[in-house]
């Protein structure tokens, strides 16, 4: 009986050991599930400077547990990889902390602000660029330029674009129009000519004869005429000053043994004439053409010379007594373009002629 008694105390024993051990073990299996935390991290999380990004937003999804300081923002002041800290805290009040990587770049473009057109007049000294300002979302240095041509020294429409460009290369343009206009036209008014219908000046440096009418108020303000010349070549420079015209010839001997046609006097021995020729008369045949190619620069004994038919325009309106002003300037006023100069083929048949002569026999015509 004593035998049987300790058997059956020693199968409660281990019957309690094992319930023991059973609950212990279900108890740590608990445990453990309630400790565990599940998450899925975005796949390389990178953001825009300067934006509002949660920290919840580095993860795809948090199965299991709870995001502490979820709504807590990242850091995007700066570009570059980050880190942040983040702390996952299990049903069972337990933490983990992760140590999660980001990146922080600039994709967007900087805003340009300022007028899409701009009106200047021909000569003005403008700061282009001050009149543009460009912000950036990266709150760092933009830096401004121009792409395009333009010239604020001449009359016309350009278009050009205005480029900001910030410290991670990204560019705005913003396009422009310039519109350049002519300067308020100098009034010319000479009482030695007043009683002429013309007046006239020649800008020796530019090699260019400007001829001025009157206005409805009787100043010489109207652009009658403009010519393409050859005036003095260095050493014989044309005279400058004022000057009035006197007398005129259909043809004139000058120096070098050739004749001009059309002449003017402007002063003395210097006159408004065409480009020489070897010999006089008609047929005006036999043209000096290696100097007719010189019109544009400085290229005579002194006097002005012209196309024959500009020389023939004066010849035929300006009378005597007109006011003739020669002076130097590197620009022509307002609204004065230099004419293109022809060009005669040196192979040519044709070279004796004047290619703007209006004689009915000049085979250029």
């Amino acid at each position: 009986m004593g035998f049987l008694k300790t058997k059956k105390n020693k199968i409660v024993f281990f019957s309690i050991v094992s319930v023991v051990l059973i609950i212990a073990i279900v108890v740590t299996i608990v445990m453990l599930l309630l400790s565990r935390v599940d998450y899925v991290l975005s796949e390389n999380p990178i953001y825009e400077i300067n934006t509002e990004n949660p920290v919840s937003s580095l993860f795809s999804e948090v199965k299991i547990g709870t995001l502490k300081d979820s709504d807590a923002l990242l850091d995007t002041k700066n570009i570059g990889e980050k880190s942040q800290k983040v702390t996952i805290v299990s049903q069972l009040g337990t933490e983990t902390v992760l140590d999660v990587i980001y990146n922080v770049n600039d994709t967007i473009p900087p805003t340009v602000t300022g007028d899409e057109e701009l009106s200047f007049i021909a000569g003005d000294e403008v700061d282009i660029l001050g009149k543009f300002a460009a912000e950036d979302n990266s709150n760092q240095e933009v830096v401004l330029s121009i792409d395009g041509e333009y010239d604020l020294t001449k009359a016309g429409e350009y278009i050009i674009n205005i480029v900001a460009e910030d410290q991670s290369g990204n560019k705005t343009p913003k396009q422009v129009t310039i519109k350049v206009a002519e300067p308020p036209r100098q009034i010319v008014s000479h009482p030695t000519s007043s009683g002429a219908p013309y007046y006239i000046e020649v800008n020796r440096q530019q090699n260019v004869v400007i001829v001025y009418s009157k206005d409805q108020n009787g100043n010489y303000s109207n652009i009658a005429k403009v010519f393409v010349a050859s005036t003095g070549a260095p050493g014989s420079e044309t005279p400058l000053g004022t000057f009035t015209t006197s007398d005129r010839y259909e043809s004139l001997y000058l120096v070098g043994n050739v004749w001009g046609h059309y002449t003017v006097r402007i002063s003395g021995p210097y006159f408004f004439h065409s480009v020489p020729y070897f010999t006089k008369g008609a047929p005006w045949d036999n043209l000096e053409y290696l100097e007719y190619n010189k019109l544009g620069n400085g290229a005579s004994a002194g006097c002005v010379r012209l196309a024959a038919a500009d020389a023939k325009w004066i010849y035929d309106n300006i009378g005597y007594g007109t006011t003739v002003k020669i002076y130097d300037s590197d620009t022509l006023p307002a609204g004065v373009v230099k004419p293109t100069a022809i060009k005669i083929d040196e192979n040519s048949q044709n070279r004796g002629w004047d290619p703007t002569d209006p004689d009915p026999a000049n085979p250029w015509r």
